[in-house]
């Protein structure tokens, strides 16, 4: 638990702007299979079923290269996923992703696009005499610098981690940080019936904390390019096995989803904690995130 907020993995993005849902009904438990490729099925002009597995988010890689006559290092970023417009804090620690250590070398700050994207090449804040060594580690928080608090502080909270072990290359791969060693898992089930106009939304993830709860969404647009939200789904509340199951169903649906063009995010935080004054707040900030495809 960091600041009262709970889960397993740290991960962020979705797209802002949120646009009013379709009225949704009844947060019931329901049983997902476990998680796939995506795969669909319908009859002609009959009920459709989408399955979407979701992946860990933000993701990417970030390039670390040292000057030995400036000793300045430079970070090329090229990371997805995060929350649209989101500024966050980037350190070299020492030690690694599991055992952090003190900050060795500070960044300036990096700022995701209007889709969550960064791509971006910047130099360390300070010079390093050492250059990249092993033993180090290069963090993304989820606060800005100037909003972070001490190590264990929600706004400390690392999003996303990697080693740096200048043996196997500068390129990094960035990853969630799991709390219990797994990261979570998750998969939503879509079920469109035109008879009806209802679309039948079921979404299960383990792996998170006990009691931590995470507001769900379709969006448009894709989890690499994020988007305004289609529908709102009821949060995911995880029980004692950190597993979270619920079903919302969503009415007076006319369309099938799209063969593309929606994704499905799960957030850091509850529905009441992700918006500030209609805008991202910092729990915002998507742990999972899935296409859906046909």
């Amino acid at each position: 638990m960091i600041g009262g907020v709970v889960v397993a993995a740290m991960v962020g993005a979705c797209g802002s702007n949120s646009t009013p849902s379709a009225s949704s009904s009844g947060a019931t438990s329901s049983s997902a299979a476990p998680a796939g490729s995506a795969t669909s099925s319908a009859a002609a002009s009959g009920p459709t079923q989408i399955i979407v597995p979701l992946g860990n988010e933000p993701s990417g890689t970030v390039t670390l290269t040292w000057d030995p006559q400036t000793k300045y290092i430079t970070a090329k970023i090229a990371m997805v996923g995060l929350t649209p417009g989101s500024t966050h804090a980037m350190h070299i620690h020492q030690g690694t992703c599991d055992k952090q250590g003190d900050v060795l070398v500070p960044f300036l700050d990096v700022t995701a696009d209007d889709t969550g994207k960064i791509n971006d090449s910047m130099l360390s804040a300070q010079p390093s005499n050492t250059g990249l060594a092993a033993g180090t580690l290069l963090n993304i928080h989820l606060a800005p610098a100037n909003e972070m608090g001490a190590p264990g502080s929600q706004t400390y909270m690392p999003i996303s981690c990697a080693n740096i072990d200048p043996a196997a290359g500068a390129t990094l791969q960035m990853a969630p940080l799991p709390q219990f060693g797994d990261h979570p898992q998750s998969q939503a089930i879509l079920n469109f019936d035109p008879a009806a106009k209802t679309l039948t939304v079921s979404t299960r993830a383990t792996g998170l904390v006990a009691g931590s709860a995470h507001a769900v969404h379709i969006h448009s647009g894709s989890c690499d390019s994020q988007g305004k939200v289609v529908y709102h789904l009821n949060d995911l509340v995880a029980k004692a096995d950190g597993v979270a199951e619920t079903t919302t169903v969503v009415k007076d649906v006319d369309q099938a989803p799209p063969a593309t063009g929606w994704y499905v995010n799960v957030h850091l935080g509850d529905h009441d904690q992700i918006e500030k004054d209609g805008k991202p707040a910092l729990l915002f900030a998507p742990i999972l995130c899935g296409n859906v495809t046909k």
